[in-house]
């Protein structure tokens, strides 16, 4: 139960700026993870192409990694692919928290991942229609609502992240 009424004190303290940064990064989740599978697929290709190795046998082989400027900045690439990865899998954890939260908890979760999470692009129409066709007015405000708590927990998780 404290547990709960600790989800519901975050929720309340969702700034305006937590908000917007929540929304800001729901809009570019798609992007994200595109960019980070389009950098792997050009390591691996580079990879092949320099070494006749993929990614995942160079992966393997990694404590023998050769430090030449090339393999450097491949190194440098899978980095930063690490830290959006990351990011990513944070996004995808306060969305699964969102899911289990009570009251709407199921709604949200299916509003935000139509919204921001699909493969394609779905507009606020699409997703009202995915929702059973729900009146404008009642997605707007489950859509802010559906934000501000899935802010609460995407701060939620990475405040629990950066502890560890």
């Amino acid at each position: 139960m404290q547990n709960l009424f600790g989800v519901l004190d975050e929720v309340e303290q969702v700034t305006d700026e937590m908000y917007k940064n929540a929304e800001m990064l729901l809009d570019l989740y798609r992007k994200v993870k595109f960019r980070v599978y389009r950098n792997l697929e050009e390591i691996d290709e580079e990879l092949y192409i320099e070494d006749r190795k993929n990614l995942t046998l160079l992966l393997n082989n990694i404590l023998d990694f050769d430090s030449t400027i090339e393999k450097r900045r491949i190194q440098e690439r899978l980095a930063s692919n690490n830290f959006n990865l990351c990011l990513l899998e944070i996004m995808e954890d306060a969305l699964l928290i969102v899911k289990r939260y009570p009251d709407d908890g199921e709604l949200f979760y299916r509003l935000l991942r139509y919204r921001y999470f699909d493969s394609f692009k779905n507009t606020n129409e699409d997703v009202m229609m995915m929702l059973e066709d729900m009146p404008y007015t009642t997605y707007y405000r489950k859509r802010k609502k559906a934000i501000r708590l899935y802010a609460a927990m995407l701060w939620g998780v990475a405040r629990k992240v950066q502890a560890q």
